[in-house]
């Protein structure tokens, strides 16, 4: 297997190789896996622009927690069925740039269909922005190389592993103020106000319905969550949106792709929107369990297949 290598500061690549005979690989991308509060503070110490006050409470309320815990579970757990797993995990955080956009100009800071800008604006310094962007096109040529190699070299599956706040905050704009905005929206007589999301939520469909990523992976999934007890969710707080690089992969590769948002809350012990959250390993088990059943049920469906059948032949 032909894999690109890790990049400092940028991409980490762990593979997890399958004991035995190949079964099936999975990739599991977490491309907001910058999670750490040194993922945050080191790089925001070299960067030049004026950041807001306090930034750090933004990074802390959007970043992915729970879902580098739950790759590496996945990583630990399918190679003794025999499924290997690489888990391709980003290194810097979306608070500056979002690995997980499709890059545009997009200075006014505005949240699009629930979409936050790829570049911040604060990040205004240009110097700044030519490294970030850089950063993010690096990023990508590390993740492009692996969806290849796992889903057209290997037939292999991918997994997009997210997760979300507990409740969707009404901030319609990511501007030197975001901080300011979300510590109003936090604000406990405010917050409980806001919607409460899913415990989980597959996001496997464009808005309008003209596609839907891996559909049949989508049904057995809901199934799966259903049968450990789990409320999933088909695209309650997001659709598939043009804007984002999972959209592109999953187009690409559009009978080998999921893309899962677990509820922080239920990975976290407690969810801490403004600093570091203790993240429960039981918990990270329970809502990931189910891609597990559904990853090996969908390799074993291959393996029993006629032999002139693949795995995307079987899933479509």
């Amino acid at each position: 297997m032909t894999l690109p290598a890790s990049v400092p500061g940028v991409c980490e690549i762990t593979v997890h190789p399958p004991l035995g005979a190949a079964k099936g690989w999975l990739l599991v991308e977490v491309p907001h896996g910058a999670t750490r509060p040194d993922d945050y503070f080191d790089l925001a110490r070299e960067l030049v622009s004026a950041l807001p006050a306090q930034l750090e409470h933004f990074f802390f309320v959007n970043t992915d927690i729970g879902a580098p815990e739950g790759a590496a579970w996945l990583g630990a757990t399918l190679p003794a069925g025999g499924i290997g797993v690489i888990v391709a995990r980003c290194l810097f955080p979306r608070t500056f740039i979002d690995p997980n956009r499709v890059l545009t100009d997009s200075r006014d800071g505005r949240v699009v269909d629930g979409i936050t800008p790829g570049l911040a604006p604060y990040i205004d310094a240009p110097a700044d922005r030519e490294r970030l962007v850089g950063m993010h096109l690096a990023y990508h040529a590390v993740v492009s190389e692996a969806y290849a190699e796992v889903c057209t070299a290997r037939d292999g599956l991918a997994l997009q592993l997210h997760s979300f706040s507990p409740r969707s905050v009404g901030i319609e704009t990511v501007d030197a103020n975001i901080v300011t905005a979300l510590h109003a929206a936090y604000a406990p007589d405010v917050y409980a106000t806001w919607p409460e999301r899913p415990q989980v939520d597959l996001i496997c469909a464009t808005a309008d319905g003209s596609f839907q990523a891996a559909p049949q992976l989508s049904v057995a999934l809901v199934a799966a969550y259903a049968k450990a007890g789990i409320d999933a969710k088909q695209n309650a707080t997001y659709a598939l949106h043009p804007s984002t690089m999972g959209f592109v992969y999953a187009l690409r590769y559009p009978t080998q792709v999921m893309c899962v948002e677990l509820n922080r809350g239920l990975v976290a012990a407690p969810f801490v929107p403004f600093g570091p959250s203790p993240i429960d390993p039981a918990k990270v088990e329970l809502m990931v369990s189910p891609i597990a059943v559904v990853v090996r049920d969908a390799f074993a469906e291959r393996l029993t297949a006629p032999a002139a059948s693949n795995l995307r032949e079987t899933l479509e």
